[in-house]
C-alpha cells in the first residue's frame, strides 16, 4: 500500500472505530470532542492511540529500506507497532510521512508511559542514512498527550536503531 493511502486507510479506521478524538484533535478540530472520566486521575488516565509522522530532512529513506517503528513503556514492554514497514517507498528529502496511526498491542496509561520510548528501527539493503526528525503524540482517555518528538536522527546500516524519550 502506498505511503497515501495508508495514511488515509488508517486515519480512516480510527474515525470509524471511535478511537479518532486523537486524530480530530490533531486536525484542530474543537476540544469538544475531548471526554475526561470524572472520577479517573492523570495517572490513571489509558492510552488511547498513538500517532507518528516521519520528516526526512537532506538524506532519504531508501526504496527498500524496512522501517519498523514501536512504543515502550518505562519497563520497556511494546504497547504499540507500526503494521506498515515502508519497505517499497523512499521518503524522499523535504517529505512529511504521515501521520500514522500505531496499533496498540498492550494496555497502558499515563503513569506507565512516563520514561517510555518512541524506536525506529530500519533494516536498509545495502547501504542507507536516514536523517529525519519525528513527531509522535500519545492520546490518553482524559484528553491528556504526551510527545515523543526528536529533530537530527540519523538510522543507518551501522546504527540501526534510535530511540526517543517520550516527554
Amino acid at each position: 500500500m502506498s505511503k497515501k493511502a495508508m495514511g488515509t486507510a488508517m486515519i480512516a479506521g480510527l474515525l470509524v472505530s471511535g478511537v479518532g478524538v486523537g486524530t480530530a484533535q490533531a486536525a484542530g478540530t474543537a476540544d469538544s470532542v475531548r471526554t475526561t472520566a470524572p472520577s479517573q486521575t492523570q495517572d490513571e488516565a489509558t492510552l488511547t492511540a498513538v500517532e507518528v509522522t516521519f520528516y526526512t530532512t537532506y538524506d532519504n529513506k531508501d526504496h527498500d529500506t524496512k522501517v519498523f517503528t514501536s512504543v515502550t513503556d518505562r519497563t520497556n514492554k511494546t504497547i504499540g507497532t507500526l503494521g506498515e514497514h515502508f519497505g517499497d517507498d523512499e521518503f524522499s528529502d523535504g517529505d512529511a510521512d504521515g501521520p500514522y496511526a500505531l496499533s496498540l498491542t498492550e494496555p497502558a496509561t499515563w503513569s506507565t508511559m512516563r520514561d517510555g520510548r518512541l524506536r525506529i528501527r530500519i533494516e536498509p539493503n545495502g547501504h542507507d542514512t536516514w536523517k529525519l526528525n519525528v513527531r509522535t503524540t500519545l492520546f490518553f482517555s482524559d484528553g491528556t498527550r504526551r510527545h515523543a518528538d526528536q529533530d537530527n536522527l540519523a538510522p543507518s546500516q551501522r546504527n540501526r536503531q534510535v530511540d526517543v524519550p517520550i516527554a
